[in-house]
């Protein structure tokens, strides 16, 4: 239930980074089960990015809150 309610008041980017988290992590749950640890690498190295792209976002609008 709370993740119904914390997905009602994302913002419309914020659903495509959540989107694509889940994509590549997917497909890099699929690279690694095919034994494939190249693909597994660089998808990982996406999700990294991913994540520090929300933690950007994150910081934004706390600073924002507070402001």
């Amino acid at each position: 239930m709370n993740r119904l309610a914390q997905t009602a008041t994302q913002t419309p980017m914020q659903k495509d980074i959540g989107a694509l988290e889940r994509h590549v992590l997917a497909s890099r749950d699929i690279a690694t089960q095919i034994g494939d640890p190249f693909l597994s690498y660089l998808l990982s190295m996406a999700l990294f990015t991913i994540y520090e792209k929300k933690a950007h976002h994150e910081n934004e609008a706390l600073k924002s809150s507070f402001s």
